[in-house]
C-alpha cells in the first residue's frame, strides 16, 4: 500500500514538473526505467574519515529508501551511486570529480569540507557538475547563481551560536588555534566579528597546516600567548577556541603537559563536534571533558524526529557508533537529488537540473526538517547544538549540553 507520505511526493513531482514546463522548459518529458548515475565524494580516509563513513552507511540506507518509494509509485528507475573517496584531500577531490565527469555523472553528493568544495568548485561550475554537499560551511562559498548546494547553512549561524555561548560563558578573550584551510578562516573571521561587537577580544590565531600530525611548535606558541593573556584577566574570562577535524584530538591529548593551556577553557568547532577520535584517546577525552570543550554543529529539528531517530538506530546498527549529524543531511541530500532526476527528464541540462533541485528541496522535509535553500543556494535556517564530552557509567560519550534557537537567537542550556 502506498503511505500518504509517497503519494505526496509523487504529487509534488508532478508540480513540479508543471512548474517547470510553465517557465519555458517545454522539453520534459517523464521517463520511465533508466539509470539514475549519481556520484558520492567522500572523506572515507584522512582527517575526515569519521564523518565520511557515517555518510556512506547513510547513503546506502538513502538509496535502499528510495529504490523502495520508486517500487510502490510504480517507478523502475534504477539508482547508481558511485562512491570515491577523497582522502580528506583537495588534490584528490578534483582528481575524482575528473573521472566521475568521464563517467557521465553529472551530480555529485559531497564533498565534506569546505577546502575540497572550494578547488572544486571552477572545475563544477564550467562542466556542468551539480555539486550538493552535506557538510560544507564556509561563509565565502555563500554564492549564488553557482552550481553548489550545500544541505547545512553557512558559517554565519556558527558563527552567532558561538558569541551567544562565549558571552554567556563571561569570556572576555578567546586564542584561536586553528586548521589553515578556508573552512578555519572564514569561521574564525565570523566568530571574530560577532565576538568583538559584542565586547570581547579575539588574540592572533595559532595556525597549522592541513595534515600536520606533530603539534609540539603550535601548542608551544599558543601556551606563550595563553600566559601573556593571563597576566593581564582572570583564568575564567580566558579560552582557547579550536578550529580542526579530527586531528583536534592530538592537540588535547598533548594539551595537558602545558601549564597555561590546561588553566583555561577550551571551545571547538562543527568539524570536531561528535567526532569518535577524542573517545578513543583516553588523555584527548579526559582533558576534553575536564576543560569544557562545546561544540556548535547544525542540529537536528525536533519536528522531524520521527524520522532521524528511526534513521539513527538504522545507522547506528551498520556503523556500530553513533552517526555525526552530517550523516542526515546526506540522507536527506541524495532523496531531494533522486526527486529532482525523476522530474527533470532523462538528460536535463544543468540549469533545468539545478532549478528542478532547488524546487524539490523548498518542499521537502526530510530527516533534517525543511531543507528549503536561501539565494545563495545554502541551507535557509536552521539550529546549532552544542556538544561536549562527558564520562558517565559507560565512559566518556558526546553528550548534547545546549542549543541555539537561530530564530530567536536564544541559548538553552540541557
Amino acid at each position: 500500500m502506498i503511505k500518504r507520505s509517497q503519494l505526496f511526493f509523487l504529487a509534488l513531482l508532478l508540480l513540479i514538473a508543471f512548474a517547470c514546463a510553465k517557465n519555458g522548459n517545454s522539453g520534459y518529458k517523464p521517463v520511465t526505467a533508466r539509470n539514475i548515475h549519481i556520484g558520492a565524494l567522500l572523506p572515507l580516509t584522512g582527517s575526515g574519515s569519521s564523518t565520511g563513513q557515517s555518510i556512506r552507511v547513510s547513503l546506502d540506507l538513502a538509496k535502499e529508501d528510495i529504490l523502495g518509494y520508486l517500487s510502490a509509485v510504480g517507478n523502475h528507475d534504477a539508482i547508481i551511486l558511485e562512491v570515491a573517496d577523497t582522502k580528506t584531500d583537495t588534490v584528490e577531490a578534483l582528481n575524482q570529480l575528473k573521472a566521475f565527469y568521464d563517467k557521465g555523472i553529472r551530480l555529485v553528493i559531497g564533498p565534506y569540507s569546505s577546502a575540497e568544495l572550494s578547488a572544486l568548485k571552477s572545475y563544477a561550475d564550467s562542466h556542468g557538475v551539480v555539486m550538493v554537499s552535506p557538510s560544507s560551511t564556509a561563509v565565502s562559498l555563500a554564492i549564488p547563481d553557482d552550481n553548489i548546494f550545500r544541505f547545512v547553512p553557512s558559517d554565519v549561524l556558527q558563527g552567532e551560536a558561538m558569541t551567544n555561548m562565549l558571552v554567556d560563558d563571561k569570556i572576555k578573550v578567546i586564542l584561536p588555534v586553528i586548521r589553515d584551510d578556508i573552512w578555519g578562516n572564514n569561521l574564525l573571521d565570523v566568530v571574530r566579528n560577532d565576538f568583538v561587537k559584542a565586547g570581547g577580544s579575539v588574540q592572533t590565531a595559532v595556525k597549522y597546516a592541513p595534515g600536520t600530525t606533530d603539534f609540539a611548535a603550535s601548542l608551544s606558541q599558543l601556551d606563550a600567548r595563553v600566559s601573556a593573556v593571563l597576566s593581564q584577566h582572570n583564568p575564567n574570562e580566558v579560552a582557547v577556541y579550536m578550529l580542526s577535524f579530527g586531528e583536534g584530538s592530538v592537540m588535547l591529548a598533548k594539551a595537558k603537559n602545558y601549564s597555561h593551556l590546561n588553566n583555561v577553557y577550551w571551545y571547538g568547532g562543527s568539524a570536531f563536534a561528535e567526532n569518535p577520535s577524542v573517545l578513543a584517546d583516553p588523555d584527548a577525552a579526559l582533558f576534553a571533558y575536564t576543560h569544557g570543550l562545546p561544540c556548535p554543529i547544525f542540529g537536528l529539528d525536533d519536528a522531524a524526529k520521527d524520522r532521524w531517530l528511526p534513521l539513527r538506530e538504522r545507522i547506528e546498527a551498520k556503523l556500530g557508533r553513533f552517526p555525526e549529524v552530517y550523516a542526515f543531511s546526506a540522507y536527506d541530500a541524495l532523496w531531494v537529488s533522486v526527486l529532482a532526476y525523476t522530474t527533470a527528464g532523462l538528460v536535463p541540462d544543468v540549469a533545468l537540473l539545478k532549478l528542478t533541485l532547488v524546487r524539490v528541496a523548498d518542499n521537502y522535509f526530510g530527516a533534517t526538517g525543511n531543507t528549503k535553500l536561501d539565494t545563495n543556494g545554502d541551507r535557509a535556517s536552521g539550529n546549532y547544538d552544542f556538544w561536549a564530552v562527558k564520562h558517565d557509567t559507560t565512559g566518556y560519550n558526546w553528550k548534547r549540553v545546549a542549543k541555539y534557537n537561530s530564530l530567536t537567537g536564544t541559548l538553552v542550556r540541557e
